[in-house]
């Protein structure tokens, strides 16, 4: 039965190496309702395996709904293609609901500016009252999607024409939608009540109302949903911001303006704010240097406020938010009767505020930062941070069945550990690279090293030596990663090569840098480890990369801070000897596998991997998977890393040269 099912949802002519290995896997999670770690390299097919494996348990069980939850918009559409696959081979009237982000589905965002500049939050305050009856600005799409509270027959329509059609692009949607008068999210929404695959963010399981709102269109119970959290690697972080905060002093700023416009009565609390912001982020600046959170005690602020407006207790401060955000729901109306968007920054204040107050050590700390604009202004800013991912990520273990997958979830304890999993649930399948070995260079440059003691302006001419030696050796483009925009940009200023440069900064958009690695067949790109182009990004045409080396310039270590050193105290309670193996060694080797990743994104790839940093040849190797280990070459000298790269070079053409 196993294989007529596995042939019937399949739609490829042939399995990819170790496919088959992924489809049972999956197959048996759904069955027989576990929770899977699936480690998944590029070129394993590992969306279409785990839809496969969900249509094969739904034939054979009573498997209940799949939610496909991810990170990036584009592995959406990864979804909607595959979906669309299975369904021209199965010939199963199979379709599903594909979310974006409200905002992103508003066609109201394509007529009015002033919407698209709205933060979300206000975004979401605005649709809101748009969406009332006898409202002083109603949205006519919302208006052509319900009458009285009742679908109307346009949208009841398009619900249905989108259940024949099959599985559609969230643009496709938008796009009939709108043509049609009706709004694609509401729609959307109306179309999950009748689907049996949701395609959304992970919002949408891990942000408590969301969840509740979405199950309540969706029809059944957590315990009936199945969830693929596609990406899992970066989950735990995730996690854990869900549930932090940080407001910056612009912000604060601009609520002091809308107090004096609308003559708000707010006693002095948000100048007296702007100031405490002040003070507390010089400090942080002085003991912890800049973009580095500081750790307050949670009544710090409260001091700093009781010396300027007189508040003396938690509850005065709370009291005087609940009455500031009284004072924001006043400003939204009036600002809509102005033909404004009605966003609020005195909500926003106040809403940070509570959060400050409400939360608190061991699982939330506080902290001051002060950070560089990119007009090189400095900005304080105050933050509520959650330490423990498993407050928002346990709702994992109360869903009938989940699948976390990744092409680096390569130590799969720490994300049972980390996340709070059911450790009795929990089945975990690691499987190898697709890709022959002969592909790829992985190469470590032991010469040089970032390790910060070792910090200074000879090993950082050292190091940009080494670039230009391995960068006039690849003839195609090249891309290296650092471990931080500073030392990215001191180091830069150092390489002098004679081929097109761009230099990643915090405005670059991601389609800048595909346009110029699709104008240059020889260049350099120069991104950070964890920034906009090292992960869940794909740097390729057609399918194929577009790179020929990546070099990973240092290990990719979190920074050491104050608030680091509080995550390894939290941790080190809860697991002992593993924690510093989880605040460090852990996220490291994650951080390096995706930069590494964007290198080998199909079976025609061919390139270098070369880590500049003697740290990756010694103990950290261990951290590595067992290809990684096996197949690593390390250098003791820029004279045998440039003749182990030529030697590769000279076995075969670099890739879309």
């Amino acid at each position: 039965m196993f294989t007529r099912l596995a042939d019937k949802y399949f739609p490829y002519s042939k399995l990819r190496p170790h496919q088959q290995e992924a489809i049972e896997f999956t197959y048996h999670i759904f069955h027989q309702g576990r929770i899977g770690l699936l480690n998944s390299p590029c070129g394993t097919g590992k969306s279409v395996s785990v839809l496969t494996g969900y249509l094969m348990a739904r034939e054979s069980c009573e498997a209940g709904k799949l939610f496909i939850l991810t990170r990036v918009i584009n592995q959406l559409e990864i979804y909607c293609r595959e979906l669309k696959r299975i369904r021209e081979h199965s010939g199963v009237n199979l379709a599903a609901a594909v979310f974006k982000n409200r905002r992103d589905m508003c066609p109201l965002i394509q007529e009015d500016e002033a919407l698209r500049r709205m933060n979300y939050p206000d975004f979401l305050a605005y649709c809101h009252d748009a969406k009332e009856e006898g409202a002083g600005s109603t949205c006519r799409y919302y208006q052509g999607t319900y009458s009285r509270g009742r679908p109307t027959v346009e949208a009841i329509g398009a619900v249905q024409d989108f259940r024949d059609t099959g599985p559609l692009m969230p643009e496709d949607v938008y796009r009939i939608c709108r043509n049609r008068g009706i709004c694609p999210y509401e729609v959307t929404k109306l179309l999950a009540r009748n689907v049996d695959v949701i395609v959304g963010n992970y919002n949408y399981v891990l942000v408590e109302p969301i969840r509740r709102a979405l199950l309540s269109l969706s029809g059944p119970g957590l315990e009936e949903i199945n969830c693929v959290f596609d990406e899992a690697h970066g989950l735990p972080e995730y996690a854990a911001s869900i549930l932090s905060d940080e407001l910056s002093v612009s912000s604060v700023r601009r609520a002091a303006d809308e107090v004096e416009r609308y003559g708000v009565d707010d006693g002095g609390l948000v100048r007296g704010l702007e100031r405490a912001m002040g003070i507390l982020g010089e400090e942080a600046a002085k003991e912890c240097g800049l973009d580095c959170e500081y750790l307050l005690p949670k009544d710090r602020l409260l001091t700093e406020l009781k010396e300027d407006i007189g508040v003396s207790s938690e509850d005065e401060l709370s009291e005087l938010a609940t009455n500031l955000e009284s004072s924001a729901e006043n400003i939204r109306s009036s600002k809509a009767q102005e033909g404004k968007p009605p966003s609020s920054y005195l909500g926003r204040l106040a809403e940070f505020l509570m959060k400050w107050l409400e939360e608190d050590r061991p699982l939330y700390v506080h902290y001051a930062k002060t950070y560089m604009s990119t007009r090189e202004r400095a900005y304080q800013s105050l933050g509520v941070r959650c330490l423990d991912p498993a407050v928002a990520a346990n709702v994992i273990n109360g869903l009938r069945s989940a699948i976390l997958m990744s092409g680096t979830l390569w130590n799969q304890q720490y994300y049972v550990d980390i996340l709070g999993l059911n450790e009795d649930r929990v089945e975990r399948l690691s499987l190898p690279s697709p890709f022959p070995r002969d592909r790829r260079l992985l190469v470590v440059d032991r010469g040089v090293t970032t390790k910060y003691e070792s910090r200074n302006l000879d090993e950082w001419r050292r190091i940009a030596h080494h670039l230009e030696a391995l960068v006039s050796k690849i003839r195609g483009r090249t891309i290296v990663y650092f471990p931080s925009y500073d030392i990215m940009k001191t180091v830069v200023k150092l390489v002098s090569v004679d081929v097109p440069q761009l230099m990643e900064a915090h405005k670059t958009r991601f389609d800048e840098v595909l346009e110029f690695l699709m104008n240059n067949s020889r260049c350099v790109v120069y991104g950070v480890a964890r920034g906009k182009i090292s992960e869940g990004v794909d740097l390729t045409l057609e399918e194929a990369s577009l790179l020929s080396a990546v070099l990973i310039v240092g290990l990719p270590y979190p920074r050491k801070t104050p608030l680091l050193d509080t995550y390894h105290d939290y941790l080190q309670a809860r697991f002992g000897a593993k924690a510093r193996e989880y605040v460090n060694d852990i996220p490291c080797a994650n951080t390096l596998a995706q930069c590494a990743g964007r290198l080998i994104r199909s079976e025609e790839d061919r390139g270098v991997i070369a880590i500049l940093d003697r740290r990756a040849g010694g103990q950290f190797r261990r951290r590595l998977p067992e290809d990684w280990r096996r197949d690593l070459i390390v250098c003791d000298s820029l004279e045998e890393l440039e003749q182990q790269v030529e030697g590769f070079l000279s076995r075969g053409v670099n890739p879309r040269s």
